[in-house]
C-alpha cells in the first residue's frame, strides 16, 4: 500500500450562514478560480477513551472530493502532517483502518480497537486562489457542515466555516499570502477558529485522570502526556519528536525515582514494579539518546564547518561529515522505529498508565493525615500545603544526590591531575544530577512564601553549561570515528583535526566556570530552604494566634 505524506498548513474561520465571501479586491493580488463543489462524508475513528483526539491526532475515512481515502493527521511544528492511504476495494462497510496508519500511532492506540466516534458530512465549495502568474497558492473552502457524534449518547450539530490551506507551504511568500487572505476573511465578518471539525463535534473531553489527587500523579500525567504527544513524530524520527520524547522519558525516570517511597507504598500488592519500569525507561532513553546525539552532532559540526574557509575545512571534508553522519543517523533512526514498534515498548506504556491510575491512592502519597483541629487551615489549604511539601521532599532528595556528586567531583578535580576527558566525565555526572534537580524544582508552584526562582535559574544555567560540554564531547567522539575511517581510506584528515581542536578548546573554556555555577545551585537551594523555614514560622504564629482567639471566645 502506498502512503502519501504531506504537510498541511491551514487557517479556520467561523462564519454565519449568510456571511458573503471576501471580495475580489480584498484577495488581491490573488485571483479566484470558478468554485468547484464537493459532497464529502467522513467517519472518524478513535479508541474508547479518545486517545487520538486527546493528543490532537485525527483518523478518518472520507469519500468524495479529490483526496478520497483514509487520512491520518498528526501535529507538527510547521502545521499538520497528513498521511493518506487509498480506500479498500471491498464493501465500504467492511473497510478496516490500514495497518500502516495504525502503526504510525501505535503508542496511542496500543492494542485496543479503533471504532467510529463521529461522522461529518460537508457540502464544500472550493476556490483555488492563484498568483498573477497562474500558480495555485491557496485553496479556499466554504464548508457547510453537519455532524453526528457517537460519543456519550450521541448528538448532532451543523454550522458553516471557512478553511484556507496552502498548496505549497515551502513557497517563500506563502505565509504572507495566507495572512492576506486571513485579513480578507476577517474584513468579511469571519472569526478565526482553532477548533477542528471533530473537536466541535465531540465537544470538551474530561481529563483521563483526575488532577489534584496528588502531586506525584500530576507529574506522572504530565510526563506521560508529553511522551505520547511526541510518540508519532518520534516514530518518524523527526528531530523535535526524538528530542521531546527523550525529555519525557527522562522526566518519567526522574519522577519515579524522586518519589520512590510514595510510589512503592501504592504499588505494593499490584503487578507494577517501579524498579523494573525504571530499567525499561533507561533502555528506551538510551535508544532515543543515540539518535538524538547524532542529530545534535550533525547540526553542530555542519554549522562549525561552515564557519571555516574551504582551504581549511575543504568541501571534501564537509561531504565526508554529511555522508558519515547521515548514514549513522539513518541507522539510529531505524533502531528508534524498531523500539517503538516492539511489544516491549507497548508493555511499558501500559504499565505507565497503570502506575498513573494507582498514584495518589494512599494517604501518604496524597499528603493526607494532617489534623483540622484548633486553628488548622481549611481542607483546601491543608491539601495545598501537603502537596507542596511532597514536591519539596522530592527537591530535597534530588539536592542531596546533587551535593554528593558535586562534592566528590570538586574534590577529585582539585586533588587529581586529570585529563580533559576525565574532567568531562566527572562533570557529566553533576550535569545529570542538576537536570534531575531542575525537573523537581520546576514542579514546585510559584508562591509568595517560597523563593523558588533562583534555584530554577541556577539549575538551568549549570545544566546548559555542562550540556554544551557534553555536546562537545559527543562531537569529538564522532570526529575521531570519522577521522579513523577517512585515514584508512586515504582521505585527508586535516580539516577534521581543526574541528576536533576547536571543540576541545571550547570544552576547556566552558569548564572553567563549572565550580561557580555549581556553587550557585547550592546557594539557591539554601535560599529556598530559608524561605521554607520562614513560611513555617509565619504559619505557626498565625495558627497560634487563631487558636488563642478561639479560646478567648469560648470564655
Amino acid at each position: 500500500m502506498t502512503i502519501n505524506e504531506t504537510v498541511e498548513v491551514e487557517s479556520k474561520f467561523e462564519v454565519d450562514e449568510h456571511t458573503p465571501l471576501p471580495t475580489v479586491d480584498a484577495l488581491a493580488p490573488l485571483v479566484a478560480d470558478v468554485p468547484v463543489e464537493h459532497q464529502l462524508s467522513a467517519t472518524y475513528y478513535d479508541t474508547a477513551d479518545l486517545s487520538l483526539t486527546r493528543h490532537k491526532v485525527t483518523l478518518r475515512r472520507r469519500t468524495g472530493g479529490d483526496d478520497e481515502g483514509w487520512h491520518l493527521k498528526l501535529p507538527d511544528r510547521a502545521g499538520r502532517v497528513e498521511l493518506q492511504a487509498p480506500l479498500g476495494d471491498g464493501d465500504p462497510r467492511d473497510d478496516v483502518v490500514p495497518a500502516e496508519l495504525v502503526t504510525a500511532v501505535a503508542g496511542l492506540v496500543r492494542r485496543r480497537p479503533l471504532e467510529p466516534v463521529a461522522r461529518i458530512d460537508n457540502r464544500r465549495q472550493v476556490l483555488t486562489l492563484r498568483d498573477p502568474d497562474g500558480a495555485a497558492v491557496i485553496e479556499f473552502c466554504d464548508d457547510r457542515v453537519s455532524t453526528e457524534s457517537f460519543v456519550a449518547g450521541g448528538s448532532t450539530a451543523g454550522w458553516r466555516e471557512w478553511e484556507t490551506e496552502l498548496v505549497d507551504p515551502a513557497r517563500p511568500d506563502a505565509h504572507d499570502l495566507l495572512a492576506t487572505v486571513a485579513a480578507a476573511c476577517a474584513d468579511a465578518g469571519a472569526h478565526a477558529s482553532s477548533s477542528s471539525k471533530l473537536a466541535r463535534t465531540i465537544g470538551p473531553l474530561p481529563d483521563l485522570y483526575e488532577r489534584g489527587v496528588s502531586p506525584v500523579r500530576d507529574a506522572l500525567v504530565q510526563d506521560l502526556q508529553q511522551l505520547l504527544d511526541h510518540d508519532p513524530a518520534a516514530r518518524r524520527v523527526t528531530v523535535v519528536g526524538v528530542h521531546q520524547m527523550r525529555v519525557a522519558v527522562r522526566g518519567l525516570r526522574s519522577t519515579i525515582s524522586s518519589y520512590a517511597d510514595e510510589l512503592g507504598a501504592e504499588t505494593a500488592g499490584t503487578d507494577i514494579d517501579p524498579a523494573a519500569l525504571l530499567a525499561e525507561l533507561k533502555e528506551l532513553a538510551a535508544v532515543l539518546g543515540k539518535a538524538r546525539d547524532i542529530q545534535v552532532v550533525d547540526q553542530r559540526l555542519g554549522a562549525l564547518a561552515a564557519d571555516y574557509p574551504e582551504d581549511v575545512v575543504t568541501a571534501r571534508t564537509r561531504h565526508l561529515l554529511r555522508t558519515e553522519l547521515d548514514f549513522e543517523e539513518q541507522r539510529a533512526g531505524e533502531r528508534v522505529t524498531a523500539a517503538l514498534l516492539s511489544d516491549r515498548y507497548l508493555d511499558v506504556v501500559d504499565r505507565l498508565h497503570e502506575l498513573v491510575r494507582v498514584a495518589g491512592t494512599s494517604p501518604a502519597a496524597a499528603g493526607g493525615g494532617a489534623s483540622s483541629k484548633g486553628g488548622a487551615p481549611s481542607k483546601g489549604g491543608r491539601r495545598r500545603r501537603e502537596a507542596e511539601e511532597t514536591l519539596l521532599r522530592g527537591v530535597d532528595r534530588q539536592f542531596s544526590k546533587f551535593t554528593k556528586v558535586r562534592t566528590r567531583t570538586e574534590r577529585d578535580l582539585d586533588s587529581l591531575d586529570l585529563t580533559l576527558a576525565q574532567r568531562e566525565e566527572l562533570t557529566h555526572v553533576v550535569r545529570k544530577r542538576a537536570k534531575a534537580l531542575r525537573r523537581n524544582v520546576s514542579a514546585v508552584p510559584t508562591s509568595d512564601d517560597l523563593t523558588v526562582a533562583p534555584l530554577r535559574t541556577a539549575c538551568d544555567r549549570l545544566h546548559t553549561v555542562l550540556g554544551e560540554v557534553q555536546d562537545s564531547v559527543t562531537s569529538r567522539q564522532w570526529i575521531r570515528r570519522i577521522a579513523r575511517r577517512a585515514e584508512f581510506a586515504g582521505e585527508s584528515t586535516f580539516g577534521l583535526g581543526v574541528l576536533f581542536e576547536h571543540e576541545r578548546a571550547f570544552s576547556e573554556r566552558t569548564l572553567e566556570g563549572f565550580e561557580s555555577d555549581a556553587a550557585a545551585v547550592t546557594a539557591a537551594y539554601r535560599e529556598l530552604s530559608e524561605s521554607r523555614r520562614a513560611a513555617r514560622r509565619r504559619r505557626k504564629k498565625k495558627d497560634k494566634k487563631k487558636s488563642g482567639k478561639k479560646k478567648g471566645g469560648k470564655k
